[in-house]
């Protein structure tokens, strides 16, 4: 893909000099289409953007021996493993078993994070991308940022939470059954078994939303009209949305959990995750009437508004799912394991990145089977569009499957939770 030939350029002391570099350039990671690569004698870190293959792509020069860099990398890690699944369970520590405030209050969560998904991209990358600053500054912002989170966290906690994640769970589950450790009881195995089903639909999930940090990516990049009069939409400005609608629906979606929950009709969680799976799936379907119209304009693209609708219900369907699984893990998992299992929750999205990928991948060769492009051209799609038609439709179709399976067995699975949610639909 033209990284073997590739220029690095480095900065040194305010010149910049080339490092034609055929064998020592290596590939270190792979996000999207940018390329980011180790440049051998680099002494900061610098950015090149050049057209290969008309595709625009970002190499950022390490030193020789990136220690720091792994250092950080590793210091990330082990913080987020702290950080998210405890975060997590305290929210859910601020309200009692069978309150219906606690889905709307992880959708208020989630808006949260999404909001600094939003915003740290916009500070950050705005930062490092400035040859007037670079990727030093970059990362110092998002450093600064992480440590005025810490600052808010030891001046505010205790005034607005109490004691809230103070006492580790285990001791005061401990504390509970006088000091005796217990084996699991029948109930609590049965709303275990509940969290693991459920895992299973939403490896699922996560495996097809992903793909829009790549596949929808290239779909906007290469075949979508992002023309408005003599403004060219950029390609990366569709990676907003999502966190753009998850602002914006957020507080509406925590309403109406929390209405529907004092008049005791809010839905179990089997029942908004179907229901969050079939709106993904209707996403997928707006991506797949877009290849159609492809078929009948000259430039061979589709207009904006199918991949807003996109992103618009998988954001709907996310909002159903991720923020309420967040809070079913908090009711369903026993006191003493609920970090453990909001760990183990976290990981679901190792298996469904590394899923996604495969995804993304076969989109190159599905188009090549003879079957596809047969299918394809019963339906007036053209061959070379034939793979994007079946990876959409194909999402499609498995994403309408495992909402009806969900739905099949909605009813047993609330029997597993034995009223861990109190009366729900």
């Amino acid at each position: 893909m033209g990284v073997s030939a590739s220029i690095c350029v480095r900065a040194i002391s305010g010149r910049t000099s080339r490092c034609n570099s055929v064998q020592k350039t290596k590939r270190l990671l792979t996000v999207d289409q940018s390329y980011y690569t180790l440049c051998p004698g680099a002494e900061v870190i610098a950015r090149v953007a050049e057209n290969v293959d008309g595709a625009r792509f970002k190499r950022i020069a390490f030193p020789d021996a990136p220690t720091t860099f792994y250092l950080g990398l590793f210091g990330l890690i082990i913080g987020n493993g702290f950080f998210k699944p405890n975060i997590s369970t305290m929210v859910g520590d601020l309200y009692p078993q069978g309150d219906a405030r606690r889905d709307g209050a992880f959708t208020i969560f989630y808006m949260g994070i999404n909001t600094g998904a939003f915003l740290a991209p916009l500070v950050c990358s705005t930062l490092g991308e400035d040859p007037d600053y670079g990727w030093r500054v970059g990362f110092l912002a998002a450093g600064i940022g992480m440590s005025l989170s810490v600052i808010i966290q030891l001046a505010f906690a205790t005034r607005f939470i109490g004691n809230v994640g103070v006492e580790p769970a285990a001791k005061r589950s401990l504390a509970m059954a006088g000091g005796t450790k217990h084996p699991l009881t029948a109930v609590e195995k049965d709303r275990l078994r509940v969290i693991f089903v459920i895992f299973t639909f939403v490896v699922i999930f996560w495996a097809t939303f992903e793909q829009a940090g790549g596949l929808l990516n290239l779909f906007a990049d290469k075949y979508t009209d992002r023309s408005v009069g003599s403004f060219t939409v950029p390609t990366g400005w569709f990676q907003s949305l999502n966190p753009l609608f998850i602002v914006l629906l957020g507080i509406p979606f925590s309403m109406l959990w929390s209405r529907l929950g004092e008049r005791d009709r809010n839905p179990a969680t089997p029942v908004k995750m179907y229901l969050g799976l079939a709106q993904v799936a209707l996403g997928f379907i707006f991506l797949v009437i877009a290849v159609f119209e492809m078929q009948r304009t000259a430039d061979m693209k589709s207009g904006m508004i199918w991949l807003v609708l996109g992103y618009l219900f998988h954001t709907t369907g996310e909002l159903c799912i991720s923020p309420v699984g967040l809070s079913m893990v908090t009711k369903l998992a026993p006191l003493r394991l609920g970090s453990l299992m909001m760990g183990v929750w976290f990981m679901i999205n190792f298996v469904a990145n590394t899923l996604a990928g495969y995804i993304g991948a076969f989109t190159e060769t599905m188009g090549e089977y003879p079957w596809m492009i047969s299918l394809a051209a019963d339906v007036s799609v053209r061959a070379e569009h034939a793979g994007l038609l079946g990876i959409f439709g194909g999402l499609a179709v498995v994403l309408i499957s495992f909402s009806l399976l969900l739905w099949a067995i909605s009813g047993r699975i609330v029997q597993w939770m034995h009223g861990a949610e109190g009366n729900r639909k």
